[in-house]
């Protein structure tokens, strides 16, 4: 059985037969997915040290960068609450 959404707070319950791959392609698409990532925890390592050199450059960009002028500060601050 399937839950439809029909829209506008309808629903409708069908029967329906979903028809699946046979195993062995099942078997062929998971390896295939696990092949991608094969280590979750070196994916996420590299996710790690890639926020981390971002986090550095945003530092080195911003000693680089004047201090802003004008309306620029109020503004900043404004929306920091310390107005």
């Amino acid at each position: 059985m399937v839950l439809s959404d029909l829209g506008e707070g309808e629903w409708r319950l069908c029967m329906k037969q979903k028809t699946m791959k046979p195993l062995n392609e099942q078997r062929h698409i998971v390896a295939y997915l696990d092949g991608l990532h094969p280590d979750g925890h070196l994916r996420r390592a590299k996710v790690n040290a890639f926020r981390e050199v971002q986090s550095q450059g945003q530092e080195e960009l911003g000693a680089l960068l004047p201090p802003p002028t004008g309306m620029i500060p109020v503004l900043d601050r404004a929306f920091k609450g310390e107005l």
